[in-house]
């Protein structure tokens, strides 16, 4: 064949596709970037210190970033329940990098590494006292830095009880995805969404992992830090009887999960968000096995279904005791359908600022962390509380 005559020919041809051995490659490529890493992540990686305060024989866990200037603003952080203070690791580090201010986040009691005389009180009158009690022994009422406190879920109510019960320390409320209709209609199916989750698990990395696929946290990176919060060692050794066994729970290393508001998502759920955000396809939920004798397993740091006669406690009352607050208030919320009918009317009367945040989970602060600080970020310089580390810093307009 011409020359002529193959160059004719070639130009009505497909192109030629690549060799099998980059076809290959490519297929290993995308199986690699698949595996995802569920291996815990420090707490330091995040939070500058770590230590405990005692009140009244009860040993409070508390970590904190960006203490250096004890003047400067404070975010305060309450966790949900069966969460932890880690939950508020990346949602730290990135409020610090857009505004001068300083985080605490605390292990709130029956939870973490907080040890109290009664882990199993978690009364809002208990809880409430507890962190006024903790506010007054870090900081001089007299003498205080700016204090912005913020709860989700199960921490939020009681921010918002702590800001009725000590107004003097508090200088702004933020509460994440809560909202008293929706979370006491939301109570008749926790103890069946908490009787479906395993019981324990053989390493931190399957409860991450389970954590992670069951869509209770679709941020990775914030599952491999705060799961390790939500869980314990504990050692089971079982007698020849089936049914017979005893468990040692050893002292909390660190703490609890569970979302008050939401059930678990299905594995085929579809999610917009790239990269290891993405759910698999499939999700076979950890089995619930019996343990080999004396063999290290791990199970959640708090029992919530034992805890189901103070939930009512904690959201009854709630919006109307939320729109009372004279600080300015925030509400944040993973979707506008979550408005009760006075949040709704207080909403249109302009008593709060409301930001939805989409394409996230019941835990929206570990969802999208970046998001989350934007807006507490520009909620806090609009009224005056903080400065932002950049002055071309662009607050973000408040809406759905």
């Amino acid at each position: 064949m011409s020359n002529l005559r193959k160059q004719i020919f070639s130009k009505t041809l497909p192109p030629i596709g690549p060799s099998s051995s980059k076809k290959l490659s490519s297929d290993n490529q995308k199986k690699a970037s698949s595996i995802r890493n569920y291996t815990p992540i420090e707490w330091n990686t995040y939070f500058n210190d770590k230590r405990y305060i005692t009140i009244d024989k009860n040993i409070f866990c508390l970590y904190s970033r960006n203490t250096n200037d004890l003047s400067s603003p404070v975010l305060f952080f309450l966790h949900g329940g069966g969460f932890s203070g880690l939950s508020w690791a990346l949602m730290s580090k990135a409020v610090t990098n857009l505004v001068q201010c300083q985080c605490i986040a605390i292990d709130i009691r029956g939870h973490g590494e907080t040890k109290t005389t009664d882990d199993n009180d978690l009364s809002i009158e208990t809880l409430t006292n507890d962190i006024c009690q903790i506010l007054r022994h870090l900081f001089n009422e007299d003498n205080k830095p700016p204090i912005f406190l913020i709860g989700h879920s199960m921490g939020g109510a009681l921010a918002v009880h702590v800001a009725k019960e000590c107004p003097s320390m508090i200088d702004a409320l933020c509460v994440i995805d809560v909202v008293e209709g929706s979370a006491l209609e939301s109570l008749s199916s926790m103890q069946c969404f908490l009787s479906s989750r395993p019981k324990q698990f053989s390493t931190p990395q399957k409860a991450i992992e389970y954590i992670v696929r069951s869509g209770q946290v679709r941020n990775i990176e914030s599952a491999r830090v705060s799961v390790i919060g939500q869980i314990q060692p504990m050692i089971t050794t079982q007698s020849n009887e089936t049914d017979s066994s005893s468990t040692i729970v050893s002292n909390p290393t660190f703490p609890a999960v569970s979302h008050l508001c939401e059930t678990v998502r299905e594995e085929d759920e579809e999610e917009e968000n790239d990269g290891d955000h993405k759910s698999p396809d499939t999700f076979q939920q950890p089995t619930s096995t019996n343990i080999s004798n004396d063999t290290n397993k791990y199970t959640w740091r708090i029992d919530l279904s034992k805890t189901e006669k103070f939930w009512e406690g904690w959201f009854s009352g709630l919006s109307k005791l939320f729109l009372s607050c004279e600080c300015p208030k925030l509400l944040l919320l993973a979707g506008v359908d979550r408005l009760d009918r006075d949040l709704t009317v207080g909403q249109m009367q302009g008593k709060f600022q409301m930001h939805v945040v989409p394409k996230s989970g019941h835990a929206v602060h570990e969802d999208a962390p970046e998001q989350v600080a934007d807006c507490i970020a520009s909620f806090l310089v609009r009224h005056k509380l903080v400065q932002a580390n950049d002055e071309h810093f662009q607050a973000t307009l408040p809406g759905c």
